[in-house]
This record gives structure tokens, C-alpha cells and sequence, in this order.
């Protein structure tokens, strides 16, 4: 298992930066990204040396494969922070809302191997709720996309929420044969998509939707191999 330096940035409504590295282990369990000691003379989290700074935009980059990066508060996915491979990123996208940062705060990350096939789906909703959602296929399937911390479909997660914004990640492309993930009710119709990104050619930002969730509704995506 390769270890490489994943590095990053948050940056802040008063024009301040905080600066991101550390080496970690691909395709390991996800891991807390602290400040880069270059700049911060020790790693700290985020949390600890932001302590009431608001994030308003921010970018995790990693060698070859990254699912998702989110700021955790008290055991729960409180933001969303977009991802990208070093070398395929334009600029450094706004979060979903501006995020205070309180004394404990982490930045997790997962960094995985370029062949890594693991499938994610970063939503916002309305309410305000922030949530991942994953799955590894492991052939010809219909993947179903489980939250990240629970392993529940996206039905008993969101219940009552609705979808505005999202993005999913896959580096599966012709594998893929849905139009992204999909977004289905109890009874198996389509209620909404949103269209995949493979991070290694493209930067995955956050696009605008109007997806409803309620009980039983599942999010999935299906592959030929």
C-alpha cells in the first residue's frame, strides 16, 4: 500500500488561508488531514487552529484517487469539502454555506489508489444536511450507494429532505450504465440523477438539483463488469 502526500486548503471569509498536508496511506480507512507544519510550525486540526474562522471554500487534492473530504463535528459529516487529483483541479470551489469552525473539528479524507473503484455521492440538502454515500462494485451489479458512517440507504438517511446540490465520483466510465447515480423511489422509479465525474480527468464540483427522498428511496448506479 503506497503512501503519498495529500495536501489542501480551506479558506476563510477574512481573506486567511489554512494550509493542509500529510502522508497517508492509499486505500486505508479515511483519515484526518491536518495543517501543513511548513506553515503551521506543528499539525494541528482544523478546528483546533481555525477555532472561529469561517471556511468558505476549500480543495483536498490527492496523487491518484480521492472519494470525499468533509469537515467532521461531534461524530457527524457537518460539510462538505470538494476533492480532486493533483494536476486536474481549475480552482479552489466555494462549500455548500459558510462553515464556522469550533475547537475539535476535523478535515477527513479518503485517498485512494488510482484503480480504486469505490463510487461516492456528496449531497447538500435544503435543510442544510450534508451526507457521502459510497459503494465498491464488485462486478456487474446494481450498486447501491449506503451512507458512509451508518452503511443506511439514502431513504432512511434523508428521510423528508430533498436533494439542491451534488456530485458523484467513479473512475468506472463505460462500466457505468446509468447516467450517473440514480436517485429511485419505493417502487423502482427515477427520481433524480446526477451525472458521475472521473476525478482523474476532471474536477468534480457541485451541481444544482431538486432531488426528494423519503422512506425506502435508495440511490444506486449500474455496471456491466
Amino acid at each position: 500500500m503506497a503512501t503519498n502526500t495529500v495536501t489542501g486548503v480551506l479558506v476563510c471569509s477574512d481573506g486567511t488561508n489554512i494550509p493542509l498536508k500529510k502522508e497517508i496511506a492509499e486505500g486505508g480507512s479515511s483519515t484526518s488531514l491536518t495543517t501543513d507544519t511548513v506553515y503551521t510550525v506543528s499539525a494541528q486540526e482544523i478546528g483546533d487552529y481555525g477555532q472561529g474562522k469561517t471556511v468558505t471554500s476549500g480543495l483536498v487534492t490527492c496523487d491518484n484517487g480521492d472519494a470525499y473530504a468533509y469537515i467532521l463535528r461531534q461524530g457527524l459529516v457537518a460539510a462538505l469539502v470538494p476533492v480532486g487529483i493533483k494536476g486536474v483541479t481549475a480552482f479552489t470551489p466555494a462549500l455548500c454555506r459558510p462553515f464556522q469552525l469550533q475547537a475539535g473539528d476535523k478535515l477527513i479524507v479518503q485517498n485512494n489508489t488510482a484503480a480504486d473503484r469505490e463510487g461516492a455521492l456528496c449531497v447538500y440538502t435544503a435543510s442544510g444536511v450534508s451526507r457521502i454515500f459510497a459503494v465498491t462494485p464488485s462486478g456487474a451489479e446494481t450498486a447501491e450507494l449506503v451512507d458512509i458512517q451508518t452503511s443506511n440507504s439514502i431513504g432512511d438517511t434523508l428521510q423528508n429532505e430533498r436533494i439542491v446540490k451534488a456530485y458523484f465520483t467513479s473512475v468506472d466510465g463505460s462500466k457505468i450504465e446509468t447516467q450517473g447515480a440514480f436517485v429511485v423511489d419505493a417502487l423502482g422509479n427515477v427520481v433524480g440523477s446526477v451525472s458521475a465525474t472521473d476525478p482523474a480527468k476532471y474536477q468534480a464540483l457541485f451541481g444544482s438539483c431538486s432531488i426528494p427522498v423519503n422512506l425506502n428511496f435508495k440511490a444506486q448506479y449500474l455496471t456491466n463488469a
